[in-house]
């Protein structure tokens, strides 16, 4: 069966996992919506509805840091700020309802416990589904693919949940080289692949 038209390779959600905190403070208004256009021009052709932006790797930025990414973020015109508790995360919508969702934080683990933390103090019932929906907000649906920037043989400090039932593809490349084609080349990867959902090939 084509991968392509398989039910089961249907790519809704993708995470681009790349740079460092520092490397995306250094960014300006231009660069942002460049990087911006990048993002949707490489999975604009499959028709993903969602797309989250996290770094590989680095130092928790501090206040002043996450208000000054902010400050940029704003500036492109087409990205808000959620509100969420113990975290930072805002979004950038396309006129066609793609979402991007940039989460600054380089520690998975970290972040996994923040929202574990706001659904306690909430009151609100741990489960595997209130911690999905907590950790990817505001997107719907659990990552399909995972595109790492980096070296094949280091696993990113930033993934944590998104691990276990994404695809993962490795380009050795750095965030500032991430053109379309790059993210055109992981999703023809995942297109190849049968989706094993967390499991192994047997």
């Amino acid at each position: 069966m084509d991968s392509v038209n398989d039910p089961d390779m249907t790519l809704v959600h993708v995470v681009i996992c790349g740079g460092t905190p520092d490397e995306w403070a250094s960014m300006d208004t231009a660069a942002w919506r460049e990087r911006f256009a990048v993002i949707s021009g490489g999975v604009g052709s499959v028709g993903a509805r969602w797309v989250t932006l996290v770094p590989h790797h680095g130092d928790q930025p501090g206040a002043a840091a996450l208000d000054a990414l902010g400050s940029v973020l704003a500036s492109t015109g087409k990205v808000e700020e959620l509100e969420l508790p113990s975290r930072r995360r805002w979004v950038w919508r396309r006129d066609d309802g793609l979402t991007v969702a940039v989460d600054p934080s380089p520690d998975g683990h970290a972040r996994f416990a923040a929202v574990v933390e706001g659904l306690r103090t909430s009151g609100a019932a741990i489960t595997e589904e209130s911690l999905s929906a907590a950790l990817l907000h505001p997107v719907e649906n659990e990552p399909d693919l995972a595109l790492i920037l980096g070296p094949p043989d280091i696993v990113p400090t930033s993934l944590v949940w998104e691990l276990a039932y994404a695809e993962l593809v490795f380009l050795d490349i750095a965030w500032s080289d991430l053109r379309p084609l790059h993210i055109e080349m992981a999703i023809a990867d995942f297109n190849r692949r049968h989706r094993r959902f967390g499991g192994l090939d047997s």
